[in-house]
């Protein structure tokens, strides 16, 4: 999961780093203050508009394409039958049996 387009460890980091400069007392009200900041802004009506708008943008190619009828590029087509061929190799694979599993005992 990422955050802010950073991994785990780069959050970790940060926070260190922010611990050693601030000091333990400072991070404190530091952290308080950018949580009452992001809450803030979290519900801030505009906020959520430029949420909604980019969630809407990042799905409109796949609705001109659904609402077209046109077929999905050649490139996206293979990703898809990639992805339904890994889908059932693992289904299938969850299905067998183990040959590891010792029932004598």
């Amino acid at each position: 999961m990422e955050f802010l387009n950073l991994g785990w460890l780069e959050i970790a980091l940060i926070l260190i780093l922010a611990f050693i400069i601030l000091g333990p007392g400072k991070m404190v009200k530091t952290g308080r203050d950018l949580g009452s900041w992001i809450r803030k802004i979290s519900r801030d009506q505009l906020f959520r508009d430029v949420i909604q708008t980019t969630d809407e943008i990042r799905r409109y190619p796949r609705k001109i394409f659904d609402e077209s009828l046109l077929d999905l590029p050649p490139h996206v087509q293979q990703q898809e039958q990639e992805a339904s061929e890994l889908e059932k190799q693992s289904d299938a694979s969850d299905n067998k049996p183990g040959k590891d599993i010792d029932t004598d005992s």
